[in-house]
């Protein structure tokens, strides 16, 4: 998860005709049926569709944690997993699960202890500046925490390094109105730096706000949204293309 972005290359994000499914034989279920887009370094592209669309599955197969049937993804023209394991990857879940008995400290110095480059003091004291957490909360059992503390947590851990692939499934989930405007700075941040930020969200007025490129994904297909392309019909709003693709 953490190397700085100066010392991996750029993280572009291409899938080609991309196939994914889950298990085998009679019960093998295709979630993914032949998606093809990309996510630049230098800006945030967003992910929007409804419930079972195959968001998360399409950021299994970016992060190298499950191989396609058919196609092809590549970050930085390496297959995932090693760029994974060069590289490493920010990726924040939708759902995070903290090891029990840690505080938001002592995960956070693991995340530094992690880090292959870069001075482990200085990214510790970023990773914990990021927060924003007082000394009671840094200490704080983090099955105590709140929901909103726990997802800052979270992303402070994903951004440990300044990884150059930032991948973020419904980032917003949780968030008050102190801690979404962090996250957006975050989130600016990264893509000032160069980074690929990529990222899922029912939160359409923060894709609205936020990306430099959507896509609509629905059933198992992607397209780019009308609304972000040049022959796109001015006005249309994302709300109208997300529920369209319901239909």
């Amino acid at each position: 998860m953490s190397v700085k972005a100066a010392t991996a290359p750029a993280a572009e994000v291409s899938l080609d005709e991309l196939v994914a499914s889950y298990g085998t034989g009679f019960r093998r279920r295709a979630v993914l049926r032949g998606v093809t887009m990309s996510a630049e370094p230098g800006g945030i592209t967003a992910i929007v569709g409804p419930n079972g669309a195959g968001k998360t599955t399409l950021f299994c197969v970016v992060l190298g944690l499950l191989r396609p049937q058919r196609g092809r993804c590549r970050v930085a023209g390496l297959r995932p997993a090693d760029y994974r394991r060069r590289h490493g990857i920010g990726y924040l879940p939708e759902l995070s699960v903290f090891p029990g008995g840690w505080t938001p400290r002592g995960l956070l110095a693991r995340g530094a202890d992690l880090s292959v480059a870069g001075n482990r003091t200085e990214i510790f004291s970023a990773a914990i500046a990021r927060t924003g957490f007082d000394a009671a909360t840094l200490s704080k059992p983090i099955d105590r925490c709140s929901k909103g503390t726990r997802r800052m947590l979270g992303l402070a851990y994903a951004l440990t390094g300044d990884p150059a692939l930032v991948v973020l499934d419904e980032p917003f989930s949780g968030l008050d109105v102190r801690s979404r405007a962090a996250l957006r700075r975050e989130m600016l941040a990264a893509r000032e730096r160069g980074a690929t930020v990529l990222f899922a969200s029912h939160e359409l007025p923060e894709v609205e706000r936020l990306a430099d490129r959507v896509f609509v994904l629905n059933d198992g297909v992607a397209r780019a949204a009308r609304a972000w392309s040049p022959d796109g019909p001015a006005g249309l709003g994302l709300e109208t293309e997300v529920t369209a693709s319901d239909r």
